[in-house]
């Protein structure tokens, strides 16, 4: 008998994940939609730097899409996601591989391919392809029948017919498209926290030349963690245009929190840079009945530390950048950020687990409204990659210790 309530006593003590794999976020892409309060949102910048825009529906087309992970580990497995949807997706087949090799045969549920339902997302089978952090990955998905692409755009090769175990030449035209592959996970080889970027335009990484990677601040601080031997990776769920308080190039950063960010395999830590676009875009008419003041968003980080922390995560704030020369700027704008920032820099130090002053790091100090010239990319908004640098360097290393 005692020997019985022993041995239950031990199995109610073990953990229930000890057996199990150790799953963390590598690189992830926020699925996005055409919400908006008057209708879809305006096409992106057929100048943008990214490259061309691609198609909007492919047939018998093979999509890959190339990025590199910021964590380690012995296997990896995809997560796709048809979550905004309106019909059913068809996948003829996937692939993946890693650098220069040769690609490999993802599954799911020991299926070549599968139809992916509108709604919830769907994790593949595990692969055994090691990663190291800051190797490249490209995915490759074949779609047989004619297919609507999800809305938010990343870089990426279209060919004709199933490529999947192709590798993608070199000099392949990137265009920007819908991509259905929402994540990469690796089962990690050493304990590896995450910390998840959320945000708009400027965490996504808008402005950024492709090298040939778009790289924004996120990115940079991965390298910056990696290169530091910092055990973190660094997952960025920013989305362009998007906003904190109201739909429109997407679910609000509020909505959206906790699918994108609390839920994220791994995640341990959260840096929200938001507002700007809930500040800027009420100067155009079709979004004037919803302006904000700074109460609203000072209530909206309150939601998201009070969420987070119920979540287990660190949470930490950042000050909004200038953005004086916009085409959404005005002085009232401009008011409503400083004392947005204010509140960041006092009651926020307070209140959240840190703020990261990306203001400071990347404004003129001559002229504070405005960015500072080599800091932006061309349109007074978004940061330049040497903005981007200045923004990663901003975090200290220990942000989320």
């Amino acid at each position: 008998m005692l020997i019985q309530f022993a041995l239950a006593a031990a199995l109610l003590t073990t953990p229930a994940s000890a057996s199990e794999p150790d799953w963390v976020a590598a690189w992830t892409w926020a699925p996005s939609s055409n919400v908006g309060p008057t209708g879809p949102a305006s096409r992106p910048n057929p100048n943008d730097v990214r490259g061309p825009l691609g198609p909007e529906t492919v047939t018998n087309q093979t999509v890959s899409q190339t990025t590199t992970v910021s964590a380690s580990g012995d296997r990896l497995r995809l997560r796709i996601s048809n979550l905004y949807g309106s019909a059913p997706v068809i996948v003829g087949a996937v692939s993946v591989s890693v650098g220069d090799a040769a690609p490999v045969a993802v599954t799911f549920d020991g299926a070549a391919g599968l139809t992916l339902p509108v709604g919830a997302p769907r994790l593949s089978d595990p692969v055994a392809l090691p990663v190291r952090a800051l190797d490249r990955v490209t995915i490759s998905v074949f779609y047989p029948a004619e297919t609507t692409l999800p809305v938010h755009r990343l870089r990426q090769v279209v060919r004709d017919g199933d490529t999947t175990a192709l590798p993608v030449p070199a000099d392949a035209l990137r265009q920007r498209m819908g991509g259905l592959v929402t994540g990469i996970e690796v089962e990690a080889d050493a304990p590896t926290p995450v910390i998840v970027a959320l945000g708009d335009s400027i965490t996504e990484g808008t402005g950024a030349v492709p090298s040939p990677l778009v790289r924004g601040w996120p990115e940079r601080l991965a390298e910056r963690m990696i290169a530091a031997n910092k055990p973190w990776a660094v997952v960025n769920v920013g989305i362009g245009g998007n906003r904190l308080l109201h739909q429109g190039s997407g679910p609000s950063g509020l909505e959206r929190l906790d699918a994108d960010a609390l839920a994220v395999s791994g995640a341990r830590c959260l840096i929200l840079l938001e507002g700007i676009n809930d500040i800027g875009r009420p100067a155009r008419p079709e979004y004037a009945h919803q302006a904000v003041v700074a109460a609203d968003l000072i209530a909206g980080y309150r939601q998201v530390i009070a969420r987070g922390r119920a979540a287990g995560l660190h949470v930490v704030l950042a000050t909004i950048p200038p953005f004086e020369g916009a085409n959404y700027f005005t002085d009232e704008g401009e008011t409503t950020r400083q004392v947005v920032n204010d509140w960041l820099r006092g009651e926020g130090v307070r209140e959240a687990d840190a703020v990261v002053d990306f203001d400071v790091a990347v404004r003129d100090p001559e002229s504070p409204q405005r960015l500072k010239a080599e800091h932006q990319s061309g349109d007074w908004l978004h940061p330049s990659d040497a903005g981007y640098q200045a923004m990663a360097q901003a975090v200290p290393l220990d942000v989320c210790d």
